[in-house]
């Protein structure tokens, strides 16, 4: 008899557990006083035997349902005669690859129909007593059972192409496992030995083991994938146009031109385009769409590449809300400049708060948060905004200039944002804008000549931090940031260097902000 998953009869070792119970008494007594002395004699000579009766059956019970249980769990199975004598010939273990670049063609077909072709002529080599053991990418259960070279050329037939991926170590390892108490072992790798399959660590086998590696070429075939898509605006309202942006990438040796695109949301076409891609190198490429409805939308970019189709769609989803939450943490004697801007959209819904007065429990239900001249702000709501962070929120910071520096810098610090260096009072006009940031979208019909930016009379210089990932979207002279971009995990923080206060300048006025 073997066992599929030997492992499990580790399990047995708890068969101890009812014994030990068996061993030791827990039962209290109690005393009693009889008056007849035989008669006590009587009594406890005939409960004693029953009582050893009773326990023994009760231990043999418990040991046979843990056994049985664990027996349950290991799959034990009787091997055939000529398993069990399997000593007497060879066994030999053919991996078979049947991932996604198994379907690439040669000259004699697929790659996969070719190693089938190869698996069939190693069978033939080998006596009709020999065993043989198909192993795939799935692992199945029934590889795990070795087969006449006729079983095996059945079983071969029905292998097909599989979405399943391993690496060479793991295959070798599963192979060992048939050659338990085998002298006679082979093990023959059919693959194309793709880099991910392959590794680059040497491998550990065996040393009885002889393995063979068959590798298998394919054409150099044209191939172009979606590398990837994103949005160009990071919010999404009904009934609106939007962009989203489209990168192929080229692995072939040749020049792909008038690729076509399709962008198809909830099983509709949206748009449509072309694309040239050049040889091994990635292109970019833009569609707009329109007419999105409320609620999670199923989207899918498509190509048309032939031969090989398997990374010809790309699927995301996103979500359409029929408004944006947003919450205001205001300080003390703050403006109304952030509820200006967000009630003059009835698209965004705005939450003003104090400071003293945060429900920590309800900032997931914001898609912004925006701190307004905080005059106290806290390590404990900077924890909590990290997490808010973490899960994929935003948040936009307008410090307050009169703020004690060292409170702010410890604020920041937790965010694992740059500290505060120190504040400078000399009126600044901002040097320099990335227009091709999304937040700036919209914001300019036509590019003036001499734009008109900003200007500072109070700021905060930061200290840089190399680890942190920082994109400046509003620089001063010299480099000095005045409005950055920090991406944590799946969420961002804005950090500006001036609050919105009329004295720190005149950014809550100009037509930037507003």
């Amino acid at each position: 008899m073997n066992f599929l998953y030997p492992g499990f009869l580790f399990a047995l070792l708890a068969v101890l557990i009812p014994v030990i119970i068996h061993l030791f008494n827990f039962r209290k007594f109690k005393r009693v006083y009889f008056s007849n002395v035989s008669f006590l004699k009587e009594v406890k000579e005939q409960n004693s035997s029953r009582e050893r009766l009773k326990n023994l059956l009760i231990l043999a019970s418990r040991i046979f349902a843990i056994v049985f249980l664990v027996l349950a769990f290991a799959r034990p199975f009787i091997s055939t005669n000529a398993e069990t004598n399997k000593s007497n010939g060879n066994i030999v273990s053919i991996y078979l690859d049947n991932s996604y670049s198994m379907d690439a063609v040669n000259k004699a077909g697929s790659l996969l129909d070719e190693a089938k072709r190869r698996a069939k002529e190693i069978v033939k080599t080998y006596q009709l007593n020999d065993r043989f053991q198909l192993l795939t990418n799935d692992f199945e259960g029934k590889h795990q059972r070795l087969l006449n070279s006729d079983e095996f050329l059945q079983a071969i037939e029905d292998v097909r192409i599989s979405p399943s991926s391993r690496n060479l170590q793991q295959v070798v390892n599963r192979q060992q496992g048939v050659f338990t108490g085998v002298s006679n072992r082979f093990a023959y790798v059919i693959s194309d030995f793709q880099q991910n399959f392959a590794g680059k660590e040497s491998i550990k086998k065996d040393p009885q083991t002889s393995l063979a590696l068959v590798k298998l070429s394919a054409n150099e075939l044209p191939n172009i994938s979606v590398d990837s898509v994103w949005f160009v605006s990071p919010v999404h309202q009904p009934n609106t146009s939007e962009k989203i942006v489209v990168r192929l990438k080229n692995f072939g040796n040749e020049d792909a031109k008038n690729v076509p695109l399709k962008l198809s949301i909830n099983n509709q076409q949206k748009a449509i385009g072309s694309i040239n891609v050049a040889a091994g190198a990635t292109a970019i490429d833009t569609l707009s769409y329109s007419g999105l409805a409320l609620g999670w939308q199923k989207g899918m970019l498509s190509i048309k590449d032939f031969p090989l189709t398997f990374d010809d769609d790309l699927n995301f989803s996103f979500n359409v809300n029929a408004n944006q939450q947003i919450l205001s943490i205001n300080g003390d004697k703050v403006g109304k400049y952030v509820e200006a801007l967000f009630n003059a959209d009835s698209y965004f819904k705005l939450t003003s708060v104090s400071e003293n007065n945060i429900n920590y429990s309800s900032l997931s239900n914001y898609s912004l948060i925006v701190l307004n001249g905080l005059s106290q702000p806290s390590t404990g709501l900077a924890q909590e905004l990290k997490t808010y962070v973490t899960n994929g929120g935003s948040v936009v910071v307008f410090p307050s200039t009169t703020v004690d520096m060292n409170t702010y810098s410890s604020f920041l610090t937790a965010l694992n944002l740059p500290t505060a260096n120190n504040m400078i009072s000399v009126q600044t006009k901002v040097a320099q804008i990335e227009l091709k940031h999304p937040l700036f979208k919209d914001v300019f019909e036509t590019l003036p000549k001499n734009l008109d930016l900003p200007t500072v009379n109070r700021y905060f210089t930061y200290a840089e931090n190399s680890g942190a990932s920082k994109e400046n979207l509003l620089t001063l002279p010299a480099g000095k940031s005045f409005l950055a971009r920090y991406a944590i995990s799946t969420g961002q923080i804005f950090l500006a260097a001036t609050g919105l206060d009329e004295q720190d300048g005149n950014l809550s006025k100009h037509p930037l902000f507003v």
